[in-house]
């Protein structure tokens, strides 16, 4: 019988206690700006040449985050490429006769400790409600039909009542014991280098099927687990993204979380 979330004490003491840290509860006391990078003024500099034009350059370049998303729907088809990119299975191995699906990101002992769920909105072809992704089956498994309330949403997400209103919500979550079995409070730190991987390339795919994203660390797990049908003990959000069309004043996008 596989272990609760709450039985590794380290890495579940540090998750529990920043579960309602609301980011935005309070205003700061003052403007927070960026510190400088680190760098050596004395050191010798030694220059690197440009980086070269090539697609991956033009799609770090084009990404940004989207704060204003247009009414428009998402189509299915762009969805499933975006969750494919995200989280897809690229193909199988075998090792000591064990046979391992290989993704689109890189896991620590190939574990893949992550799910995705998504809160279709406005998603051409799925009625409104929760749905989670298969990565085997590429596709997605109805979890609960419902058409949430903004409300509710800006709630769950701390506030942040202009990404609810994109039309599909991604919640990268995690099954703790998937890879803390074999590494221990470590394998904490290994869930949360994966969820930053899955959504990068979440994050590069949308703009290559017309869409935009903006990722979301603010959430009330308890309440977010609670709708998306988790069980909080075994399996909790860790990231979530909001995707959808860009509304045209939203264009350029803001390099930031």
């Amino acid at each position: 019988m596989s272990r609760s979330a709450r039985s590794y004490r380290l890495a579940w003491l540090f998750h529990a206690n920043t579960e309602r840290c609301a980011h935005n509860a309070e205003p700061p006391l003052e403007d927070v700006w960026p510190l400088p990078p680190r760098e050596q003024p004395e050191a010798i500099l030694t220059s690197l040449r440009a980086p070269q034009q090539t697609p991956l350059k033009q799609l770090l370049d084009r990404r940004g985050s989207c704060r204003r998303f247009a009414e428009h729907s998402v189509g299915l088809g762009a969805l499933g490429d975006v969750l494919y990119a995200g989280y897809g299975v690229t193909g199988h191995e075998n090792w000591d006769r064990v046979e391992f699906a290989s993704r689109t990101v890189p896991s620590g002992g190939a574990l893949y400790p992550l799910e995705i769920s998504i809160i279709a909105r406005r998603v051409d072809g799925l009625e409104p409600g929760v749905y989670h992704y298969l990565p085997e089956q590429h596709g997605l498994e109805e979890i609960v039909l419902a058409d949430f309330p903004a409300t509710l949403l800006t709630y769950l997400f701390m506030g942040q009542a202009s990404l609810i209103a994109a039309p599909a919500l991604l919640v990268i979550s995690a099954v703790w014991e998937r890879s803390l079995r074999k590494y221990g409070d470590r394998g904490y730190r290994f869930m949360l280098l994966e969820a930053g991987h899955a959504m990068q390339n979440i994050n590069l795919a949308c703009p290559e099927v017309g869409l935009e994203s903006c990722n979301i660390g603010g959430f009330f797990d308890q309440e977010l687990a609670e709708l998306l049908r988790m069980d909080i003990d075994v399996e909790t959000p860790l990231y979530a993204c909001a995707v959808g069309v860009p509304r045209d004043d939203d264009r350029m996008g803001r390099r930031d979380l």
